[in-house]
């Protein structure tokens, strides 16, 4: 494992809803991709989105609960859980800050509307668009992530750092997906 994360740059978003809340980060870890386990390494090591990578392996539609917003005429941000859509059960947990600036008012509206992840938003519209992570992550679950993914005990959990790219290299999202053990 490599040292804690020295910036919150990495971390951001989600550092900025902790920050928010008063409470500290958990220790988390940037770790080398060939380093993450099966079957986190196949969800998180590509340029693709998150929500088709979720919803191929757990074999059913993925569906957004936002647990906070916080819109800015600039930005959108997020503190979201995906969750499966029939059983309710999340998935991933984390954060994103949309650039609105970068969509139609009709998607903008869209995003607002909190329903769909954004993943699943820019591959209905047809926009092309690709990930580049930041850093891949590794950390213990604070009190808050165990209670969302009711974690009974401790395990290790597994995320990225990521930004969403348009085709012409314009910042759509930055996001910090943390992935249910």
């Amino acid at each position: 494992m490599k040292p804690p994360i020295a910036s919150e740059s990495a971390l951001y978003p989600l550092a900025h809803f902790y920050g928010a809340s008063g409470h500290p980060l958990p220790e988390i870890s940037t770790i080398d991709p060939s380093n993450i386990p099966p079957p986190y390494h196949d969800l998180l090591v590509h340029h693709g989105d998150m929500t088709s990578r979720l919803e191929a392996f757990h074999q059913g539609k993925i569906i957004l609960q936002p647990l906070q917003i916080l819109p800015s005429d600039d930005f959108y941000r997020r503190e979201v859980l995906l969750c499966q859509a029939d059983s309710g059960l999340p998935v991933e947990y984390g954060a994103i800050e949309i650039h609105l600036a970068e969509f139609s008012p009709a998607l903008r509206q869209e995003i607002f509307d909190a329903k769909i992840p954004l993943g699943g938003l820019l591959n209905q519209h047809g926009i092309i668009y690709r990930s580049e992570p930041r850093a891949f992550l590794n950390l213990a679950p604070d009190r808050k992530m165990a209670e969302h993914f009711q974690l009974a005990s401790p395990t290790a959990l597994y995320g990225r750092s990521n930004c969403l790219l348009s085709k012409d290299h314009h910042i759509l999202a930055k996001i910090v997906e943390i992935l249910r053990p």
